[in-house]
């Protein structure tokens, strides 16, 4: 599909935009687990991954493709959100079986489809609350109408989404509360991020072991503390006062980290080079049309 194809469609979020600034900050990389298990803990999104995925065999590529895939819609890597969007509904096509309830499934499913994305908004937002700074009314309403523009260039349709960040806050709710559940792919992923595999053969498993041990349990703090409270119990975690006081002080100094960091260190190194791509071309655009905005004369 070309640009011309897109004519009086919503203009994609840029440089500038909250969306822009808040998606690919580096403390997401501590809530990637959180968004995860909330994709898989819907049972349409659960059961693909498990009979259609390399998410058990290799994770470290599948969530590298993940993290890929949301540059290419977020800040326009490739051919971008619409590309984006006709990709993942080509691989997402064939997507389709019947659970061990004996309930069907498409991964096209609009609802499990909407659910993924309104659970990237939420990661963006606790990401915020969490370990940097969280975003005002005004941004949330603007991020969210960026958010619904995203998620049409992806295939989705303005009512599969809420209107308002009120109303997704709603919505996620009753999705947590009515339709999310333990599954076996909720359970691969928390095993996942308690014994991650080493990426590689050739690294020797001692310094492995000595480097991932910490970092996993520090991941595995931050996934569990930042679940919706109701989901953390349907899944069987333990959630303890310590617990809380740890991932509060740990917050506390990712926050103060993060806000004295230079603009490269407080991104991650893949969007923070889109970002800066993204202001270079702005900027050719400006000049173009000339300081005011207005297109030179012929």
């Amino acid at each position: 599909m070309n640009e011309a194809s897109h004519r009086g469609t919503p203009a994609l979020p840029g440089p500038g935009s909250v969306t822009w600034r808040r998606f690919g900050v580096a403390p997401g990389a501590l809530l990637a687990g959180t968004g995860l298990l909330l994709q898989v803990a819907h049972p349409v999104v659960g059961q693909g991954v498990l009979d259609h995925s390399e998410f058990r065999q290799h994770p470290w590529k599948r969530a590298w493709g993940t993290h890929l895939s949301t540059m290419r819609f977020v800040y326009g890597m490739g051919g971008g959100a619409h590309a984006e969007g006709e990709r993942l509904i080509e691989l997402h096509r064939d997507i389709k079986g019947v659970d061990d309830e004996g309930r069907r499934y498409h991964a096209l499913n609009p609802e499990a489809y909407a659910w993924v994305h309104a659970t990237l908004a939420k990661f963006m937002v606790d990401t915020a609350a969490w370990f940097c700074e969280p975003m005002s009314p005004a941004e949330l309403d603007d991020m969210w109408r960026e958010w619904r523009t995203i998620g049409l260039a992806l295939g989705l349709k303005p009512h599969h989404l809420p209107a308002d960040w009120a109303g997704t806050e709603t919505y996620i709710e009753e999705m947590v509360r009515d339709r999310l559940e333990a599954n076996r792919s909720t359970a691969d992923v928390l095993e996942a991020l308690s014994r991650p595999q080493r990426p590689s053969r050739f690294l020797p498993p001692p310094l492995w072991n000595a480097g991932i041990a910490p970092a996993a349990s520090l991941v595995r703090l931050t996934t569990v503390g930042t679940l919706p409270p109701l989901l953390r119990d349907r899944l069987g975690l333990e959630w303890t006062d310590a617990d809380r006081r740890k991932l509060d002080r740990l917050a506390s100094v990712v926050r103060a980290t993060h806000r004295r960091a230079p603009e490269p260190l407080r991104y991650s190194p893949l969007a923070y080079w889109l970002i800066i791509r993204g202001r270079r071309a702005e900027g050719r655009r400006r000049r173009a049309e000339g300081t005011d905005g207005s297109a030179r004369a012929a």
